[in-house]
């Protein structure tokens, strides 16, 4: 059997010797359906760049972020460092400041004075004003008496 069956490649001769035919109707919407998959593939394509793109900005940030925090740490350890006291003595020292031992108090005229301090007995002298630390505690004594006899008459009042 022999078959003389001539091919011809000539794309006119191979549309007409193709088994199906498309009608234009068909070709139109095989054309928007590709269109249609084209415009999805363009959006979403955009959308997961611009998911990326912000993705390496935030995550430049952060590292800037880390970097900031590596610095204020660095400033707080080199603050704390300045403001030691051995650092700050003898800087004072080289500036040719020192302990003093010779210490000197100037009256001045017409100061005002707080009330007059409670009078304590002290050695067996009556009437001898005292300026000592036990003066001070008796004053931050009556003070605080004073205070709860105060709270205890406003919470007498209140009932």
């Amino acid at each position: 059997m022999s078959s003389n069956i001539l091919i011809s490649l000539r794309p006119e001769n191979v549309i007409r010797q193709l088994p199906w035919r498309v009608d234009s109707k068909a070709a139109l919407g095989l054309l928007l359906l590709l269109a249609m998959f084209s415009l999805v593939g363009w959006l979403y394509l955009t959308q997961a760049s611009a998911v990326t793109a912000t993705s390496y900005r935030i995550d430049a940030l952060r590292l800037e972020l880390d970097q900031i925090k590596n610095q204020n740490a660095a400033l707080t350890l080199e603050i704390a460092q300045l403001q030691a006291l051995d650092r700050i003595e003898a800087r004072a020292r080289e500036l040719g400041f020192g302990p003093t031992t010779d210490v000197r108090y100037i009256p001045v005229a017409d100061y005002p004075m707080p009330q007059e301090p409670q009078k304590a007995v002290m050695g067996g002298q009556p009437g001898r004003n005292s300026f000592d630390s036990t003066s001070s505690e008796l004053d931050q004594t009556t003070w605080w008496t004073q205070t709860l006899d105060n709270l205890a008459a406003w919470l007498e009042g209140r009932e």
